[in-house]
């Protein structure tokens, strides 16, 4: 059995031995993704700095739901046209202390441009496809 091995590594050696330059080359290629290795985590080696002031416990920014098909009618305080984007509708509620909710109509619907109603109080839900409404939480 052992005659069987060692003619079998002979064998092997002799026929399947790889060139020498691609044995180069692999060696080449694992030094060269090593170094781009330690080259991409050396911004996290860096030390960490001090937080000056006192974090701050208060959110200024309220969150704003989107309900899209939906409509809240009523307790409008501000209509407005706007892009055609419900996005802005609601940083517009965002933005204002009154608004505790809006509704975004597409264009289209109530004339060429896309409207914003804003409101002081947030209405009962209704399905309508042509609507994104909201509420601050």
């Amino acid at each position: 059995m052992k005659l069987k091995m060692v003619a079998a590594w002979q064998y092997a050696k002799k026929n399947f031995v790889f060139p020498r330059n691609i044995i180069f080359f692999g060696l080449a290629l694992l030094l060269i993704l090593g170094f781009s290795t330690i080259v991409n985590f050396t911004p996290l080696a860096q030390p960490a700095t001090a937080q000056v002031a006192a974090l701050s416990t208060t959110i200024s920014r309220s969150t704003v739901t989107a309900e899209f098909g939906r409509d809240r009618a009523g307790s409008d305080y501000s209509r407005f046209p706007i892009e055609p984007f419900a996005s802005i509708c609601q940083q517009s509620c965002v933005n204002d202390s009154k608004c505790s909710a809006y509704t975004y109509v597409r264009p289209g619907v109530q004339g060429a441009s896309a409207v914003c109603y804003l409101k002081s109080v947030a209405p009962a839900l209704t399905p309508n496809s042509c609507c994104v409404s909201g509420v601050k939480l």
